[in-house]
């Protein structure tokens, strides 16, 4: 029983360090001089249109046709066999 203890008093201690590290890890990765967004995304801009609606858009039109052509060459493949 003595053994359980120590080892649950060492696993307990362990754990509030790491707890207590959170804050430290995490005020390690702010980054000072790096702008921040200060409200809603202002659409009049063309860059704004391009990084949000444009890019985002284009990543899932190639999600979509590679899917495609994967689920057909599995297809294929099992025919095959």
């Amino acid at each position: 029983m003595n053994t359980f203890l120590n080892k649950n008093t060492w696993l307990s201690k362990l754990l509030l360090a790491i707890i207590l590290m959170i804050p430290t890890i995490t005020y390690a990765q702010y980054q000072e001089g790096i702008p921040k967004p200060s409200g809603p995304v202002d659409l009049s801009k063309t860059s704004n249109i391009v990084i949000f609606i444009a890019l985002p858009l284009i990543i899932l039109i190639v999600y979509l046709i590679f899917r495609k052509r994967i689920k057909r060459i599995k297809e294929e493949k099992r025919k095959n066999m």
